[in-house]
């Protein structure tokens, strides 16, 4: 039970550009945000099933309270522009928790090293701090494109926060894992 709504609830918010893209030729916007709320209901019993961490959880509660600005906006307007804003306001929400993160240490970065390594030093707290304000960056652009990619056209929000915004995720997550690699070279050589 817990891999399959943890696999539901991952599958639908991967796809969620093109249920929505797809959805708005059929659906009116407000029938589709109940989508959002399929979803906030599966990471809520998600949260309640399996046993997270407290920045898990925190991370959780930015994500509900963005998709939450989403259906109310969306039911409020009666337009697409609450969907449509919903990977913006998840950028937001994600910039907005790993900020707190740095201004109120340790870094969410840091907590998530501390899972896999006992041995941290003040190198390692430098690093994670410094890693932790890179993806604060990477949120604000890529939030930006996402909101920029809503007035350019349907087509052109799909690509980008259905195709692009994730392959960029993946750079970031590969470029700093080879990056972390060379560091430790440079320490340890």
């Amino acid at each position: 039970m817990k891999l399959i709504l943890r696999v539901s609830t991952n599958l639908i918010v991967l796809l969620y550009p093109f249920l929505i893209y797809f959805g708005l030729r059929d659906f009116q916007p407000r029938v589709l945000s109940c989508l959002l709320v399929v979803i906030v209901t599966l990471r809520l019993m998600d949260w309640k099933v399996n046993k997270k961490e407290d920045y898990q959880k925190a991370v959780n509660l930015y994500w509900i309270t963005a998709a939450f600005i989403a259906i109310l906006l969306t039911s409020v307007t009666g337009s697409k522009i609450g969907l449509y804003l919903y990977p913006l306001l998840v950028n937001f929400a994600f910039f907005v928790f790993f900020l707190i993160s740095i201004l109120n240490p340790p870094t969410i970065i840091e907590q998530i090293a501390r899972r896999f390594s006992k041995e941290f030093n003040e190198h390692a707290v430098m690093y994670t701090r410094n890693v932790t304000k890179a993806w604060c960056l990477f949120f604000i652009l890529n939030g930006s494109v996402s909101f920029i990619s809503i007035f350019i056209s349907d087509e052109w929000w799909l690509l980008y926060n259905g195709f692009i915004s994730y392959v960029l995720i993946a750079c970031m997550f590969g470029a700093e894992y080879l990056f972390r690699i060379k560091v430790i070279e440079q320490r340890n050589g």
